[in-house]
């Protein structure tokens, strides 16, 4: 059997933001459907801080079946902190996907796009269920890859008004916000606090790969939507512990790393506490925002399903012309 080999520069020309945000909405249905086989993810950390063999990195592999788009593979990614030094990217991964029936590999894809672009459109599908629908006024921290993932994948699903974007480097957020204004043509500007950022916005993103409180409750404007995207603590905890809907994407793994972890350790979170996954929302077989005055925390830390749904969905568009 022929496997087809995919590069990066493919991927990008094949998967836009809007198709992104359509297939991240399609695998969370299947979630929500218990349509879905995903296993939690698998780490291999390499001495992320700085334990030996001090590669200061770690890896994750991330299986999964999305029933609906006759997706099955698995995901191997790399994120190494000290890669801007040797002038790499943070993150790097590779992507095989396998016939469901037979188990034989059909294709090899870099899947180091994919990552990124799904995890913006997995926030965006999010925004669509759980913001207020009046929603104008982002705010992101981080202005890396991530934060400019954002910026493409709301845009797909929102009419934005501002959008408001802070980093410890302020050179990083004065950067992305001009970039992103040539780009799209939004109103996007840097701002010099987080908490500057975090007012009168309607929607608040962490998308940093920091492990501290960056955004306080008090700073948050009634019926806000928080989104905490990734591994790491960067929310005061009394916004999990206190939130009107706490949502996760997958408690399996919000429940050992991300967030929530120290909560969970510490006994003050458990899944009684997790209004819902997020896939039970998109299929409608729970409610999302039910009003105007709710807070909502959704602590979304990734899914192998995502990428494994985008990149069939790669290869369905791609296998024909190869």
């Amino acid at each position: 059997m022929r496997v087809t080999i995919i590069n990066g520069n493919q991927v990008k020309n094949a998967l836009s933001a809007k198709e992104a945000v359509d297939v991240a909405e399609q695998v969370y249905k299947d979630h929500g459907n218990e349509k879905v086989v995903m296993p939690a993810k698998i780490n291999l950390n390499m001495g992320i801080n700085g334990e030996w063999p001090h590669f200061y990195g770690a890896s994750n592999s991330m299986p999964a079946y999305v029933d609906s788009l006759k997706a099955m593979g698995i995901k191997f990614v790399s994120a190494y902190s000290k890669n801007s030094e040797k002038g790499l990217p943070y993150i790097h991964a590779a992507i095989i996907l396998t016939e469901p029936e037979t188990g034989c590999p059909i294709a090899f894809i870099d899947g180091t796009h994919i990552t990124a672009i799904r995890t913006g459109a997995a926030s965006a599908v999010a925004v669509k269920h759980l913001a207020r629908k009046d929603s104008e006024t982002v705010g992101i921290i981080g202005a890396g890859l991530q934060g400019r993932m954002h910026i493409l994948a709301l845009n797909e699903v929102m009419n934005i008004n501002e959008i408001k974007v802070a980093d410890i480097r302020e050179e990083a957020a004065v950067k992305c916000a001009k970039e992103m204004r040539d780009m799209l043509g939004l109103n996007v500007r840097a701002v010099k606090t987080n908490e500057e950022l975090v007012k009168d916005s309607d929607i608040v993103f962490t998308v940093t790969i920091g492990n501290e409180p960056m955004v306080m409750k008090q700073w948050l404007k009634k019926g806000a939507l928080i989104v905490s995207v990734g591994s790491f603590q960067e929310l005061d905890e009394q916004i999990p512990l206190t939130c009107d809907k706490l949502i996760v994407d997958s408690w399996a793994q919000n429940s050992h790393r991300g967030e929530l972890l120290k909560l969970v350790r510490e006994g003050r979170i458990n899944e009684k506490d997790i209004y819902s996954e997020i896939g039970y929302i998109v299929s409608g077989k729970k409610a999302g925002r039910e009003n105007d005055e709710e807070l909502i925390c959704a602590c979304l830390i990734g899914m192998g399903s995502l990428d494994i749904g985008a990149a069939k969905y790669v290869y369905d568009k791609l296998k024909d012309t190869k």
